[in-house]
């Protein structure tokens, strides 16, 4: 499996480590350390409530996905992944935000991330998934009221710095990994840059 670095910075890097955001690893760790496979470091680098996940922890196979909310083919592979979890109890999914189509992808990361705090992340981002069309203000606040999120709360999430560094820093992965689009898929140790279907996901599952 190939993967393109592209230019880290080791200013970058440390600017992440100065937030307390980054998982105790280096980068050479994290890219040239090979007694543990890359997609699993990944999943170290960044805080728990930077992930979304459906699954036991201890899951035998493991699937990634750097999303956009406003992303045709992650909208179109979410049902399929949710099955997956689902159906298999040897399986986890792990949704990581990776907001590169628009400013307003950013926003909804940040929020999702911050409702995560409030351990309502996996139902907002469901929420979503589900909704008919273009995410609009409208369709948000009302999301938003179904998983019965703080908003107040999620405000003050958001302005304190943290859940913005998180989303940086789940980029700087995804970038790192290779995901020059989305989604961008790992099943346990493949790497695809883009959408695949469910019966080749579940052809790559041990």
């Amino acid at each position: 499996m190939r993967y393109s670095i592209i230019n880290f910075s080791v200013f970058i890097f440390a600017t992440f480590i100065n937030f307390n955001v980054f998982a105790d690893m280096t980068l050479n760790d994290l890219f040239f350390d090979n007694s543990k496979p890359f997609h699993l470091k990944l999943l170290e680098a960044i805080p728990e409530k930077g992930k979304l996940q459906i699954g036991p922890d201890n899951a035998e196979n493991t699937i990634i996905e750097f999303m956009d909310y406003f992303c045709g083919y992650c909208k179109k592979i979410h049902p399929e992944l949710l099955e997956l979890a689902e159906t298999r109890n040897d399986t986890r999914v792990i949704f990581i935000q990776h907001p590169i189509l628009s400013e307003s992808s950013n926003i909804i990361a940040q929020m999702v991330i911050a409702a995560n705090l409030q351990n309502k992340g996996i139902e907002f981002h469901n929420e979503l998934f589900s909704i008919e069309g273009t995410i609009n203000r409208d369709k948000l606040v009302n999301a938003m009221k179904k998983v019965q999120i703080d908003e107040n709360q999620m405000s003050l999430d958001i302005e304190n710095g943290d859940v913005k560094n998180i989303v940086l820093l789940s980029t700087f992965l995804a970038n790192g990994a290779g995901a020059r689009g989305t989604p961008t898929i790992f099943v346990n140790e493949e790497f695809f840059g883009g959408y695949i279907s469910l019966e080749q996901m579940k052809s790559l599952l041990k």
